[in-house]
Order: structure tokens, then sequence, then C-alpha cells
């Protein structure tokens, strides 16, 4: 596989990102997916399993690092999903000036947050041929605070909007380590193994990611779908509930079908058997709509 690496501009930052391609008609143009990882993630983590096998079926495949993380430019270790939004916008954008790529048939490909990111970009952008996207939550706040009682999610919500009028009055916020903000064992797991191999992901981030979180509702741009739309989830997600996917599928208005992979929890669905099955369902999706 080869890979080309660029610098792409993003209001006033450069994003990196790659076309990875096969050796078989290298310079055709040719059908790509576009693909967004998730919460906190680079490139170079979760996505190289998938992007081997839609390499190897004949597309190309675009990867890039959201402002901030990886290799991109940026603030730090800042997630706020209308800026990542922005960032894919940029690249598809880009994608379509590429000589490698048939601008006309582009696929967006998301993963966890990346996977609402792409229902929203789907939205916007008519042209995006279909979507891909696993692992996704249609609420926000569902997502952080749905196994709060009442009470507990009063408090909760009081703090973080005190957190956000105090960063908006005097640009003073809390930096805290990326598992700081993780709710779940499996993700803190996931990210102190992958820190110590990828040590772009040791950094400091803003407590108030969470509170970015919590505004974004992927779910109301559902509808405004027009592209045929495939979900993936996993049967025993404890990252993102199973339910809180579903919610985000049931809203699409487009052509739409969805897969639950068994007995998979959520970082599980990037190797082995399971990465086999799913990527297996997503080609068929390609090889039908793009």
């Amino acid at each position: 596989m080869e890979i080309e690496r660029h610098f792409i501009e993003c209001a006033k930052d450069k994003l990196a990102a790659r076309i990875h391609y096969g050796d078989a008609n290298a310079a055709a143009p040719l059908p790509a997916v576009l693909m967004c990882h998730g919460f906190f993630c680079i490139q170079d983590v979760l996505l190289a399993g998938f992007v081997q096998r839609f390499v190897d079926a004949g597309y190309r495949v675009v990867t890039f690092d959201y402002r901030g993380f990886g290799d991109s430019e940026g603030d730090a270790g800042r997630i706020v999903p209308e800026r990542q939004i922005e960032d894919i916008l940029a690249v598809l954008d880009w994608c379509k000036t590429q000589s490698r790529i048939d601008a006309r048939r582009i696929a967006l490909w998301g993963t966890s947050l990346g996977g609402g990111h792409v229902i929203e970009v789907a939205a916007r952008r008519p042209e995006v041929k279909c979507v891909l996207s696993q692992l996704a939550f249609a609420d926000g706040e569902q997502l952080v605070t749905g196994d709060m009682g009442l009470e507990e999610k009063a408090r909760f919500m009081d703090t973080m909007a005190r957190m956000a009028n105090k960063k908006q009055q005097d640009g003073k916020e809390l930096l805290v380590p990326i598992i700081k903000v993780m709710t779940d064992e499996e993700s803190r797991t996931f990210f102190e193994k992958k820190k110590k191999d990828f040590p772009a992901l040791d950094i400091k981030i803003p407590y108030l990611t969470v509170w970015e979180t919590i505004l974004y509702h992927p779910v109301r741009a559902a509808a405004r779908v027009t592209q045929p739309t495939f979900m993936v989830f996993a049967e025993n997600d404890k990252v993102i509930a199973l339910e809180y996917g579903l919610a985000l599928y049931q809203a699409i208005g487009a052509e739409k079908s969805c897969h639950i992979q068994p007995k998979a929890r959520h970082y599980q669905v990037f190797a082995g058997e399971h990465l086999n099955q799913i990527a297996a369902r997503q080609l068929a999706w390609l090889r039908k709509y793009l």
C-alpha cells in the first residue's frame, strides 16, 4: 500500500492528511472513502485494519487528524464537535481537487464520535454518495448523564455550566489527562495502553470537553440525511450503549440498514474476526452505493 502525506488548510491551521492507495491503477481517479476517527484518537490508531481492507478492494482511502491532535495544528486536545465537522468539510473539499480521487464518488466513514460527525456532514453535503457510521450516539447529554439520577444530573449540569461561564469570563479552564473524562473502564484501559505506543495521545485536555459533548446532538441532523446510510453497532458496547446508537439509526430518514456485531465490545470491532465481518458488510454497502 502506498501513502501520500498532505497538509490541508482549515481556518488558520493545517490538517495532517493521508491518501492510501494500492499499486493497481495508481494514477487513475477512483472512488474514495473519507475516514473520520473518534473521541481523542488520531489517524495512526485503530483505523489501519479498515484502511487496508478498503484499499485492497480498490478504493482510495483518506485519513486525517482533527485540529489539535496528532500531526495537525491547532489548540492541543480541544474537542468542539462543530470545529471537527468543519475539519471534515475542509478535507472533503480538498478530496474533490485530488487527481487520484473521483470527486463524484466519495463516501464518508466515521467511528464513535466521528460516527456522529459523518451524519452531520452528510446532512450538509448532499453530494456525498453514501455513509458508513459505526459505534455512534444520538445525543451527547444522554451519553454523559444517562446513568445519573435527577438530582445528581442537576448538580452536574450546574457545575458544568458554571465552569463554562468562568472560561467565558476569564479564559481560564481546568486541563486534565484524557482518562479523567472517560466514564468507562474500557476506554481508560485502552488509552493508558495506547499512549505508551503513541505519545501523541499523552496530552492534557480541557475538562469542558465534557460540556461540549453534552451540547452535541447529531440526532438532530439525521432526518436531513439523504444518502444511503449503513450503521454498525457492538452488542456489548460499554462505551456507547447500544440503545444510544440505535436512537440515531432510527432517526435517519434516508435508505438505511444496520448491523449489530454479536458479542463485540467498543474497541473489539477494530481487530480479528469482528473486523473481518464488519469490513465485509461495509464493503458490500460501498459496492452497491459508491
